[in-house]
């Protein structure tokens, strides 16, 4: 299925018109592969409802910080879409400062501690790849989101 047909399919089964219909664009959680398969399984089961991205990243690469309001359909790693989600919050908060409550709508980690070394490592290899300094105060766009729709045929779900 296109992401078009994906698209009207939602649009179908919400009673929503497309004129009226807010619509984003495509996003994939990852790359490809096993990693992205994981992410992509974690949003669909609903355990992970937040992503967390370097402010730096944006700049650098000139792209505007999403807004509460965005729907965007999401692709598996074969590009095939399986839900739509829509951006619920989005805050620009220094790492540090990060609370578990809020880190813990990343979906994969047990603790605070966790997710702050994995978050570090991103933020490290972020910085390495854009040319930025990682520090512990380094500002993260916090995209808070909810899946409302998925495709019934998806393997995912």
């Amino acid at each position: 299925m296109t992401t078009l047909e994906f698209w009207k399919s939602y649009l179908k089964a919400t009673h929503k018109s497309e004129e009226n219909a807010v619509y984003s664009g495509e996003l994939v959680f990852e790359d490809s592969g096993f990693t992205g398969q994981t992410q992509l399984s974690l949003v669909l089961s609903g355990a992970k409802t937040a992503t967390f991205t370097p402010f730096d990243s944006f700049e650098i690469n000139r792209e505007t910080i999403p807004v509460a309001g965005e729907v965007y359909v999401v692709l598996d790693s074969e590009e095939e879409p399986v839900a739509v989600l829509e951006v619920t919050d989005v805050s620009v908060i220094p790492f540090n400062e990060i609370p578990w409550d809020l880190a813990a709508r990343d979906g994969e980690n047990e603790n605070l501690s966790e997710w702050q070394d994995k978050m570090r490592e991103f933020l490290e290899d972020e910085a390495d790849l854009c040319g930025f300094e990682a520090r512990a105060d380094s500002k993260l766009v916090c995209e808070i989101f909810r899946v409302i729709y998925q495709n019934s045929n998806s393997s995912q779900s």
